[in-house]
């Protein structure tokens, strides 16, 4: 049976037993009180006192963020990115396999890692070979800044299905200009959405990254993975 390690951060200052979880087993984490005694305390006068909760699922993890007032941040330690929870997100599905969490503190952020078992492989030595069907390998958490670049780079089409426009870096970096994002950031978030979220490989013989753009957006469209319903996530025109 797959087991789910939370233990001590060795980056951070604050002292963690390890806790292991089985699928369906679920630690509370945060400040603690009396009366009000947590799984995995963190030892901060910042921290709520009943910051989160993380459960083991079959084959990935989930957390909630109990805080009232900040998000928390989930950074993937092996392939970059993160996962951002907003106050009051409940049961947000994690697919990082090694995993820091960070909860804001009062001088630094109280920190844990969370070390889950890798996915189960679907091939076989019976299967025959070929390429793996396009389905996104990860959850999307639409609080987070990659997904407002997926949003921006399928705006045009979504807003007019018979429109073929696909925006470049500079103008997702306009239309996201109250993000602050400079040109890297925009690509840091391209090359994150096709390659570790979508898994996408460049075309033929294609060289350099002008492919990403419209690849990206292909690929969220024909999917359903970006709906007009999301472009109220976006700055007003």
């Amino acid at each position: 049976m797959e087991v789910i390690t939370v233990r001590r951060d060795f980056l951070g200052g604050i002292d963690v037993e390890t806790r292991r979880l089985r699928p369906g087993e679920s630690i509370t984490f945060g400040r603690g009180a009396p009366g009000k005694p947590v799984d995995l305390r963190l030892d901060d006068p910042v921290v709520s006192q009943e910051a989160g909760v993380l459960s083991a699922v079959k084959d990935y993890w989930e957390i909630s963020n109990l805080s009232r007032r900040y998000a928390y941040v989930v950074e993937n330690l092996e392939g970059g990115g993160f996962v951002r929870l907003s106050p009051g997100t409940v049961d947000a599905p994690i697919p990082f396999e090694t995993a820091r969490v960070r909860v804001p503190g009062r001088q630094d952020q109280v920190t844990f890692l969370v070390l889950a078992p890798l996915k189960r492989r679907l091939a076989t030595e019976h299967d025959t070979a070929g390429p793996l069907p396009p389905y996104p390998p990860y959850p999307l958490d639409p609080a987070a800044a990659y997904f407002l670049v997926l949003t921006a780079l399928c705006e045009p089409q979504l807003r007019d299905p018979g429109s073929d426009v696909v925006p470049g870096v500079p103008q997702i970096r306009r239309r996201l200009a109250s993000m602050g994002l400079s040109r890297s950031a925009v690509d840091y978030h391209l090359d994150f959405l096709a390659g570790a979220k979508f898994r996408l490989q460049p075309p033929g013989q294609v060289r350099g990254n002008d492919w990403r753009p419209c690849a990206v957006a292909g690929h969220a469209l024909r999917f359903g993975l970006v709906t007009r319903a999301h472009l109220v996530l976006l700055p007003p025109l």
